[in-house]
């Protein structure tokens, strides 16, 4: 069976595209005739095509933001789960159409809607079928949608955030690391060869710049090679456990880029693990599975031990209190909440506490980094200049 990428127009005169299994050209022409589709170009999948489909991230965040808002207003109007994804899957996008498709077959073959999500496995997370899992058996699924697109929305708003802070402030390195160098290369011993002709000594800063300069592709080897050993590290650190659990403390204790990860993967943890209370999935069992949010093994190993320590008997506010992963406004109100019984709504306001210092300090170094990467250019520039006017005035004293 062979992949084939087909783009038609259907029975109401619009246009589709998407891609159908077949044994050959044929016999996908004749699958597409019986969808009522006029074929308009039909061609066999290529391994580059396969490749990008299969890229990581390549846009399960957006289906799964989509999937939850479509689920949580249709089931809140009393439609049926099949007919709510069979409309779903209709205005689905042409990429994953067919993965919608297998959803709905799931569904009338009678399958609930937690086992039809999990066999298309990486579509929905497990975290995504845990909650709906935990929505089937309480009945409120709605909410727990509803829910759920709250917490992917704001994740999702998040990372466009970091990612606009830090595009700006990249552009500006990489444009001012450019100039650098072509200045270190081209310029600077193009003055140094001019004022060797004229006998005179060059200064002490300017000879520190000429050896820079002549060293310069030394130093941009040295640079790659760290890259390139920095992400075989952070590889090895994915299959060696101790490793990881190294490289994940060294991450979250980073002056400023740690601060930020780790009041994110608290208001993340925090949220998920109210959605779960709300839902009536069990503590060390919830926390279980909203360890898998996270990628920091370190992090991971934190909710492991409070999910083992809840199995022994402790509470949730002393089990947080010995991982030292929170602060302790956000230790005081989970204890308030396990004493008053609203432990979803102290861990729900707990995330959102940490989720706005969050986009506080995101703010902050977004603000900050513009200026303080302009300084750091301007410095550089500075220097350069400096060691390019310095000779010249020499030379002019000794004429």
């Amino acid at each position: 069976m062979a992949n084939y990428m087909y783009e038609g127009i259907d029975e109401r005169g619009a246009r589709q595209k998407g891609i159908i299994s077949a044994s050959g050209r044929i016999e996908a022409a004749a699958k597409l005739r019986e969808k009522l589709l006029t074929v308009v170009a039909l061609h066999k999948e290529s391994w580059l095509e396969r490749c990008w489909a299969r890229r990581p991230g390549r846009g399960y965040g957006q289906l799964r933001l989509d999937f939850c808002r479509h689920m949580y207003i249709m089931l809140g109007a009393g439609v049926p789960v099949l007919e709510a994804v069979r409309i779903f899957a209709g205005d689905a996008k042409s990429a994953r159409k067919n993965s919608m498709e297998r959803l709905r077959q799931h569904l009338a073959d009678g399958y609930s809607l937690s086992e039809s999500m999990q066999l298309l496995e990486n579509e929905f997370s497990r975290i995504m079928v845990v909650m709906v899992q935990g929505g089937e058996m309480s009945g409120n699924l709605p909410d727990v949608f509803e829910k759920m697109y709250l917490l992917l929305k704001k994740r999702q708003e998040n990372m466009q955030k970091l990612e606009l802070a830090m595009t700006y402030p990249c552009l500006l390195c990489l444009a001012g690391s450019a100039i650098v160098v072509l200045l270190l290369h081209q310029v600077l011993p193009v003055f140094a060869e001019v004022f060797a002709g004229f006998g005179a000594e060059l200064p002490q800063i300017t000879r520190l710049l000429l050896t820079i300069s002549e060293h310069i592709a030394y130093l941009a080897f040295a640079a790659v090679t760290g890259m390139v050993l920095i992400v075989l590290l952070c590889l090895a650190g994915k299959r060696v456990r101790w490793l990881g659990m190294k490289l994940g403390r060294l991450a979250i204790s980073l002056p400023v880029w740690g601060k930020l990860k780790q009041r994110s993967e608290q208001a993340l943890f925090l949220s998920v693990l109210a959605l779960m209370v709300h839902s009536g999935i069990r503590l060390h069992y919830g926390i279980g599975i909203a360890r898998n949010i996270s990628r920091n093994m370190y992090w991971q190993f934190s909710c492991d031990s409070m999910s083992a320590q809840l199995e022994q008997g402790y509470s949730l506010g002393v089990c947080m209190e010995k991982s030292g992963m929170f602060p302790a406004s956000v230790l005081s109100m989970i204890k308030a909440g396990e004493q008053s019984g609203e432990l979803a709504k102290m861990l729900e306001y707990a995330g959102e506490a940490c989720q706005g210092e969050a986009e506080l300090f995101l703010e902050r170094v977004q603000v900050l980094a513009e200026p303080l990467i302009i300084m750091l250019l301007g410095a550089a520039a500075g220097f350069i200049v400096l060691s390019t006017v310095l000779p010249i005035l020499d030379l002019m004293c000794v004429m």
